[in-house]
């Protein structure tokens, strides 16, 4: 295993989280597969938290201040628990129109 990421369903949104690759496989675009396979088998609207917010734009993620409260209460979590030098935002993803 190279890397992981899962959907977490919530009550009134889902949550793309717990994304990561081990360090050796970074910049190889394991990432950016497994965000593009998450994001297929969603139908909820899709949120996150993260602290790269350009790492998720290309794929239709954009921040946004208002959300779910589940997603307060992940954003509390990580703001408090979590503590890192960058900010952490809320994005949610645009589905493409078919």
């Amino acid at each position: 295993m190279v890397g992981f990421g899962r959907i977490r369903q919530r009550e009134k949104c889902s949550e793309l989280c717990s994304l990561g690759v081990i360090e050796s496989e970074r910049l190889k675009g394991v990432g950016k597969q497994l965000v593009q396979a998450l994001i297929k088998k969603e139908d909820d609207p899709l949120y996150l938290v993260c602290i790269i917010p350009s790492f998720f734009e290309p794929f239709g993620f954009y921040t946004v201040d208002q959300f779910p409260e589940e997603m307060q209460e992940k954003l509390n979590y990580c703001t408090s628990e979590l503590v890192v030098p960058e900010k952490y935002v809320v994005m949610k993803y645009k589905k493409e129109l078919k």
